[in-house]
């Protein structure tokens, strides 16, 4: 591909890094954090380094044509423009070397003025350009000042020729024409180019605003999640909390004024339920929280994916016996996977305790391993109500209330799947759910297989 079927902007790309890369070599880290002051101080040393590129073309010409007085007036202040991102980078003073600039460009223009015939040449026109460089490169209140020194030279220049001054011109008359030719073109392309760094710095700056603002719009966002958060753990911890508690407390006074022996089997059981909940909360809690803060600590080794299965249903045997619910788990090989055991017990008992408590008494919930693709899966399959378009749009949401209840007045804090996700993630795999409303639910978790590269794709 050659360069004139490039797009313009791929074309353009490598002489603009060069550019930028240049001139960032100028600027100082403060500036880096006041976009305002990037954006000047970023103008200023490419107007320094514009002013030299067009002072020593004109110098090359005025020298040729014998304009010596021109061409050495050119010279200096072409050096003093290159001196200028120096200064700036030496004194960290952006409105000073903005003022430099201005300033030499009007002694430059004045002192043309004195030897090409005043009104009579083309240097007079130039003083239209220090307002506007004053005011881009300075500021306004520098602006000010210049536009009256800018008015000032001009009016010196008019009032001498109103009264018949004769300012000379000091290169030989013939080439007079081409020399203002050449200095009207000159204004019309360096007021063009100059516009150009300005708008160049100006859409940097938009840009880094816009950006400024999204981010800005994604963290007043994760605020307001957050504080959603909070107002939601608030009221888990109110309600969720607070019930097991009045239980514990009530049946405690009952031992303390009738105490009966029969008794003892049904309030110590209610005791345990109301306190296994309580620790069931708070571990969820506090899992969600050092998931959050990346202090989840994991020791990722090879593990049998069916023995961690099968350590994960005899939790959950007395529950399913108490609602009638058959686990069934066929028979198959043993299947290696590279995680963190008590991790995958955990993420294990959560989907198989969700399955028992959202199943219906006598019903039945499978439990299937498999293998695919390097990753090996386990699938937890139920005959429970399912779930609705709203609540897998939610599922592994923290604190997500679902349309789906318990059918034996197990509780639940809306947190279990969101952790279940991220411990999952955490070991390069992942959990899926596959549901139609009133058709149970399969959730699989899936974990690389030992000797496999950590890759997941659902």
């Amino acid at each position: 591909m050659n360069s004139e079927t490039l797009p313009r902007a791929q074309l353009f790309a490598g002489p603009r890094r060069f550019a930028r890369e240049f001139t960032d070599r100028f600027l100082i880290e403060d500036w880096y954090r006041v976009p305002e002051a990037m954006r000047r101080a970023r103008l200023i040393i490419r107007f320094g380094f514009l002013g030299v590129f067009f002072g020593l073309a004109y110098a090359a010409f005025y020298y040729a044509i014998q304009h010596y007085w021109g061409a050495g007036i050119i010279l200096i202040c072409s050096i003093g423009f290159g001196a200028t991102p120096f200064i700036l980078r030496a004194t960290g003073r952006i409105q000073f070397s903005g003022n430099v600039l201005t300033a030499l460009m009007t002694i430059g223009f004045t002192a043309l003025c004195a030897v090409e015939g005043g009104l009579r040449g083309h240097a007079i026109a130039w003083m239209v350009s220090v307002p506007l460089c004053a005011l881009l490169l300075a500021g306004k209140e520098s602006a000010r000042l210049w536009v009256v020194i800018a008015l000032a030279v001009v009016g010196l220049a008019v009032a001498a020729e109103l009264k018949g001054i004769v300012i000379p011109i000091t290169y030989d008359p013939a080439w007079h024409s081409l020399v203002d030719s050449a200095g009207y073109l000159g204004l019309v392309a360096f007021m063009f180019v100059l516009g150009m760094i300005f708008e160049t710095g100006r859409e940097r700056a938009f840009r880094k605003m816009r950006d400024t603002l999204a981010e800005l719009g994604e963290s007043n966002a994760q605020l307001v999640l957050l504080n959603k958060e909070k107002t939601e753990f608030l009221g888990i911890a109110s309600h969720d909390l607070k019930n097991p508690l009045t239980t514990i407390i009530t049946y405690a006074q009952i031992l303390e004024r009738s105490y009966q022996p029969s008794e003892v089997p049904t309030i110590s059981k209610a005791i345990y339920t109301a306190g296994t909940r309580m620790r069931d909360l708070i571990v969820n809690l506090l899992d969600a929280n050092a998931v959050e803060e990346g202090r989840f600590s994991q020791k990722i080794e090879r593990c049998n994916l069916n023995a961690l299965v099968h350590a994960s249903l005899e939790h959950h045997q007395l529950n399913a016996t108490r609602k009638r619910i058959t686990l069934s788990v066929p028979a198959s090989a043993e299947l290696w996977v590279r995680a963190d055991q008590s991790t995958t017990i955990q993420i294990l008992d959560n989907l198989i305790s969700n399955a028992v408590k959202y199943s219906p008494h006598e019903t039945t919930v499978r439990v299937q391993t498999s293998s695919r693709n390097g990753h090996v899966s386990v699938a937890v399959q139920d005959e429970g109500p399912g779930f609705t378009e709203d609540d897998k749009s939610k599922l592994f949401g923290k604190f997500t209330r679902l349309s789906a209840q318990p059918t034996g007045g197990e509780s639940s804090t809306g947190l279990g799947l969101s952790i279940v996700k991220r411990l999952a993630e955490a070991m390069s795999g992942g959990v899926v759910c596959e549901s139609e409303a009133g058709h149970g639910a399969t959730f699989t978790l899936s974990l690389p297989r030992w000797g496999e590269p950590a890759r997941y794709t659902p």
